[in-house]
């Protein structure tokens, strides 16, 4: 083959791979066409069909408080909220500010009343918080939410309001009163579970009041651990031990003996010039088993509180399902519904004919050395008690 036929067959070859190398770019052109065409219709199509954003909501019945307390009695509300429809609202208009719904709530939120409503019936009936969703239509998380947001609000708006010294005008008309301790039962946790574990042998913090005659708590304190030695650092952390001052001041001259007003207190607590307590031990005069009667006829009244307290809110009766860190604060709230209840004469509920059996209360033990201030006072008590019997 000649040098010219070679040229030309050279050029035959490359003009056929140029017109293959156009025809596949363009079959990839078209392909790559063709796939955007499809995405987009796809993307299009997807547009088209897409629907509304929503919340998605477990289907609930809601027929207990939107339907059925509409038609409770004044016997049925203090059933299962201890306190009227009256006595209800009035609370709903105190702290309704501090539990209000969000604004920006995604869904129909849980109105203000409902999530009072929700606390209060837990706190009355100590039901498991499954049982509290089931009757009111919601969730559990709901009912944890609202008891923890209710109490923090009766705690800090009803405190000082309800928990407090009479002064010394109020003190002098009422019977200033009395101081005791209980246990309430929890649910201690794992860690420190020894810690919580009474002289009984059951877990519990230790509740702290005084009480006047009106069966109205007049302060508190709360938290102590079950194990602690009787009540001894209860008092220790009460305002009574460390602002001493704050207890009303004023006094009455007896035998010769300027005394305070005073408090009556048990054994386990100290002898003080406003801390009164029996006498203890064998063989008793006939003076002191006198004095120790007319103590012990005001210390019931400190007795018959914590039995209306805990016959009205069952969550300080039983264990319940609440975290023991937050059981101080439900304490605390359920002791100013107490007042509110007692202030506005509510009658107790039916159960209170027929109470819920209770834990055995442990006993105390003092460890306290008498005050020779307080011993005086309590001598001349006596003899006053033994002049007029």
């Amino acid at each position: 083959m000649t040098y010219r036929e070679r040229q030309k067959v050279t050029f035959i070859i490359a003009k056929i791979l140029f017109k293959l190398s156009w025809m596949l770019t363009s079959l990839n052109s078209m392909m790559t066409v063709f796939v955007f065409n499809r995405r987009c219709r796809r993307v299009i199509q997807a547009v088209m069909a897409r629907q509304m954003p929503y919340t998605w909501e477990r289907p609930r019945m809601r027929l207990f408080w939107e339907v059925i307390v509409r038609d409770f009695t004044e016997d049925l509300w203090i059933q299962n909220f201890r306190m009227n429809a009256s006595t209800f609202f009035q609370l709903c208009s105190a702290i309704g500010p501090l539990v209000a719904p969000a604004a920006s709530c995604p869904r129909e939120p849980v109105s203000t009343n409902k999530r009072i409503a929700i606390a209060v019936y837990k706190l009355a009936t100590c039901a498991e918080y499954r049982v509290v969703a089931e009757t009111f239509g919601v969730s559990k998380t709901t009912v944890h939410r609202c008891v923890n947001g209710v109490c923090q609000a009766i705690c800090t708006k009803l405190m000082k309001q309800y928990i407090a010294f009479p002064n010394v005008e109020e003190a002098q008309q009422i019977v200033y009163g009395a101081i005791d301790g209980s246990h309430i039962p929890i649910r201690a946790p794992s860690d420190g579970y020894r810690d919580y574990v009474n002289r009984k042998g059951w877990t519990s913090i230790v509740l702290q009041a005084v009480v006047d005659d009106q069966l109205m708590i007049r302060d508190l304190c709360v938290g102590s651990p079950g194990s602690s030695p009787t009540l001894n650092s209860s008092y220790s952390m009460c305002t009574l031990y460390r602002y001493p001052a704050k207890h009303p001041q004023a006094s009455t001259e007896i035998e010769g003996v300027q005394v305070l007003i005073l408090l009556a207190g048990d054994p386990a607590y100290p002898l003080l010039p406003w801390v009164m307590k029996g006498f203890s031990g064998p063989n008793l005069t006939e003076a002191q088993t006198l004095f120790n009667e007319h103590l012990g006829a005001i210390r019931v009244k400190v007795e018959h509180t914590f039995e209306q307290l805990k016959t009205r809110w069952r969550v300080l009766a039983k264990m319940c399902d609440i975290d023991h860190d937050f059981m101080p604060t439900v304490v605390a709230a359920c002791c100013i519904l107490h007042n509110i209840c007692e202030e506005q004469k509510q009658q107790l509920p039916p159960a209170a004919l027929h109470p819920a059996p209770q834990l055995q209360q442990p006993q105390g033990h003092t460890r306290y050395e008498h005050d020779s201030v307080a011993l005086e006072i309590r001598q001349a008590l006596v003899n006053h008690l033994l002049r007029h019997h």
